[in-house]
């Protein structure tokens, strides 16, 4: 059983096990009718936390369990968006390749029919040094600043526009655009760079797919995420 927690004209809180709700008349009244599903889990951890996470190969199963609820819930144009962080083995310096095992779990649910759309870095540099041991104390790893967000769909062409989120042009790209030209032509990378097609000015560039929580000092020394242009 679940109790409402909260309601306005805006929408609905829940509060109880997502499963057991998404299982039961909630997950039946909204049966194909969501657009977005953005949520940020436990992490795969491979140690219980006083929250009460799943930890190891129950964490696996219970997330790779979820696919096919989050699933039903989609509009055919739908999107699943899940915030991944790493997880270490206990213990040891060692990355678990749990979360990745995870994610394939879920992508792969043959009751759910996903597909992966894109990955995004969330990059975060005021995260406190972790893991702890190995950063701060043995002093062999850096800080692991960043998390992943694994879009997925049911279709491979879900309801998106990167028109919607773009980004301020740099400083560069806007005298590029007042001076009119730039050196186009054949890239060794085998792109070809046409005579114009970086003269239309949209308002501002496309977004990456990596998040910066915060303004990042040109000055400051990188965590584990490097940065070259």
């Amino acid at each position: 059983m679940h109790h409402l927690s909260h309601e306005t004209d805006l929408g609905t809180y829940h509060l109880g096990d997502s499963a057991e709700l998404l299982g039961a008349n909630l997950g039946q009244e909204l049966r194909g009718k969501v657009q977005l599903i953005l949520t940020s889990p436990p992490f795969p951890l491979n140690r219980k936390k006083s929250y009460g996470n799943f930890a190891g190969q129950e964490y696996k199963e219970w997330l790779v369990g979820m696919a096919p609820l989050f699933a039903d819930l989609l509009t055919e144009d739908g999107s699943i968006v899940v915030e991944m962080g790493n997880s270490w083995v206990p213990g040891r310096p060692v990355q678990s390749l749990l979360h990745l095992e995870s994610l394939i779990g879920f992508v792969n649910s043959p009751d759910a029919d996903l597909r992966l759309c894109q990955q995004f870095v969330c990059f975060n540099p005021s995260r406190l040094p972790s893991p702890a041991q190995w950063v701060t104390i043995k002093r062999n790893r850096l800080t692991d600043s960043y998390t992943h967000l694994w879009w997925m769909a049911k279709t491979d062409f879900p309801k998106a526009d990167n028109r919607k989120v773009t980004r301020p042009y740099s400083d560069s790209m806007k005298s590029l655009i007042k001076r009119g030209k730039y050196n186009a032509g054949k890239r060794p990378s085998e792109h070809g760079i046409s005579e114009n097609g970086f003269l239309t000015d949209h308002g501002g560039s496309i977004a990456l797919n990596h998040f910066e929580l915060e303004q990042i000092d040109e000055e400051t020394a990188p965590l584990n995420d490097l940065r070259a242009a």
